[in-house]
């Protein structure tokens, strides 16, 4: 039965997370087009679009970002070309490997049934599906951890060196995955051999080798910060609750404010509303979660009740100890990492809208630690998904082995757990597919694709593109969508609006070729002729000779030609 579950669950979980790549989530995140169009460009030049020679740190827009995800889409976009969907099955093909590492790691640690259990959370989660359709770090980064700690456990059940070395390589390439890795995959290292010391001190040369073959590994990284430390730091600076202040020329804040706003934003990530009830609310520039669904399914809460109960009797209590442990280490990046979602937060909101983007006149409110708690983020404590299934297929173990002399009642539960998780189920795939694109269009800039296949292809120089600043980078669509030659935007002549200390460009690109990136009533004024793109908040001067329209009808872009 669990062989047949397990298959079921990953026929589902693989559909699911492959299914209408290209407009679900509509439109195009800022960071997907980045890292779609930085692939294309090493595929074609060696370098990323700013000219980085085979970047170990990527540059993206006024951040340093890690390369793990950027190089695995180069060999599909050599082979399906640059496309939305071709970006996306990245994304869910790291999804899908996370998918089988869970049940494969679930099954070592607790047998078929423990193995079932994580095949059907892990396959209908809504944490995983959404960073399976979404082509950010986070799901490479959940992804290398998984399959790492799935090889250590193999290593564990057999104590073959290859598996420990095959750990030690995967662990170290999670420090590519994602800037959370760097406090995370150490600790975790840390407490794996602390909480399995034996075992390491027994095969103490395959020990040795494999912590050597981790630290070859990270040495390239370590350098990278030692050379460019204003670079690489310069973001975290800005986004660290732990830093003396939040923002160029604001008073200090107190160390014990700091600290209190940490541990409130760590306790966030570990609330009911979070876990089971409302999850990630999002931030003016990412939905990445259905609103109204927590992280989890409700089903799970009982289930990892009983994984704690688990921490006191049975004979789990290490495993029990271990996922506990990786639940915690996994969240503790994140409780010293800003949450997006509680910047600029809008009086009597509950989730952070898009159109402060359009309208920067909005009121917002100060920052406080319980803005903090109410706002975890799901993308900083990414890592803790995969020991929150496991902690969940760890409970339904002990509820196996608790309820075993009680044939009925065992039956009974099963049976009840398995029509509540259905039903949560598929109220989380239909509400994905169908009320999230209306919802989420605005937060993935949707309107872009379709206003750069109504420009055409680039005409006379002299025709310039005015296209509206507000959004969210709009020259990275430019470049993904018209399929700019890579070699010409890092050769030919391109204006940054201003740089920061240590040379990262805050608003990258002001104009290059025939397009210039300035609110479109001044270029109409100015310009006389081209085409002008106007967000659907800007007023137009003469009626729009096209409009695009998010999905629930209201406008997203007018375009006006002169």
């Amino acid at each position: 039965m669990s062989m047949v579950v397990i298959v079921l669950a990953l026929a589902f979980g693989v559909g699911v997370r492959v299914f209408r790549l290209d407009s679900v989530p509509p439109g195009f995140h800022q960071d997907e087009a980045c890292v779609g169009y930085d692939a294309y460009s090493i595929l074609k030049t060696g370098r990323d679009h700013h000219g980085h020679f085979l970047p170990l740190n990527e540059q993206a827009f006024n951040d340093y970002r890690r390369p793990l995800l950027t190089y695995s889409l180069i060999p599909l976009i050599e082979v399906l070309g640059l496309r939305v969907s071709t970006v996306r099955l990245g994304a869910a093909l790291w999804g899908i490997s996370d998918l089988v590492a869970i049940t494969a790691l679930a099954g070592l640690m607790l047998g078929w049934p423990g193995a079932a259990a994580a095949a059907v959370f892990a396959a209908v989660s809504p944490w995983d599906m959404s960073f399976s359709r979404v082509a950010v770090q986070g799901g490479s980064a959940a992804a290398t951890v998984s399959i790492a700690t799935l090889f250590f456990w193999r290593w564990r059940k057999g104590r073959r060196g290859i598996w420990l070395y095959l750990s030690a390589f995967v662990f170290g390439l999670s420090l590519y995955s994602y800037t959370v890795a760097d406090l995370f995959t150490p600790l975790f290292l840390a407490f794996l051999a602390l909480l399995y010391w034996r075992e390491f001190r027994d095969s103490a040369s395959q020990s040795l080798r494999a912590a050597a073959l981790f630290v070859l590994l990270a040495i390239p990284l370590a350098a990278s910060f030692v050379m460019y430390p204003a670079q690489l730091n310069a973001h975290f600076n800005e986004l660290s609750l732990l830093t003396t202040t939040s923002c160029a020329g604001c008073t200090i804040t107190p160390l014990s404010v700091r600290l209190a706003t940490s541990a409130a934003g760590l306790a966030g990530y570990f609330t009911p509303s979070f876990l089971f009830v409302h999850g990630d609310l999002g931030d003016h520039w990412t939905l990445m979660h259905v609103p109204g669904f927590g992280q989890l399914l409700p089903e799970q809460a009982p289930l990892i009740a009983l994984a704690l109960f688990a921490l006191v009797v049975g004979t789990r209590r290490k495993t029990a100890v271990f996922l506990l442990g990786w639940t915690v280490l996994a969240t503790l990046p994140a409780a010293v990492i800003h949450p997006l979602g509680a910047a600029w937060a809008e009086p009597g909101k509950v989730r952070p809208t898009a159109w402060t983007l359009f309208d920067p006149s909005t009121a917002t409110l100060p920052v406080t630690p319980w803005l903090v708690f109410s706002h975890p983020d799901s993308r900083h404590a990414v890592l803790a998904m995969v020991p929150w299934i496991l902690l969940s297929a760890l409970g339904f173990v002990t509820l196996l082995e608790l309820t075993s002399s009680r044939r009925a009642l065992s039956i009974t539960l099963c049976a009840a757990l398995a029509a509540g998780t259905l039903f949560h189920a598929a109220r989380f795939i239909r509400s994905y597919f169908i009320d999230y694109p209306v919802i989420a269009a605005p937060y993935f800039q949707y309107g872009l694709e379709q206003v750069m296949e109504h420009l055409g292809p680039p005409g006379h120089p002299a025709q310039r593109v005015a296209i509206t600043p507000r959004g969210s980078e709009p020259y990275i669509y430019v470049l993904f969508f018209e399929h700019y030659p890579p070699e010409r935007f890092q050769t030919e002549r391109v204006i940054l609006i201003r740089k920061k200390p240590g040379g990262v460009a805050a608003l990258p690109v002001l104009s290059f070729d025939r397009y210039v990136f300035i609110p479109p009533d001044s270029a109409y004024r100015g310009m006389e002729h081209g085409t002008f793109v106007f967000s659907g908040a800007d007023p137009t001067p003469v009626p729009p000779t096209i409009s695009i329209r998010y999905p629930d009808g209201t406008i997203a872009y007018n375009i006006v030609s002169k």
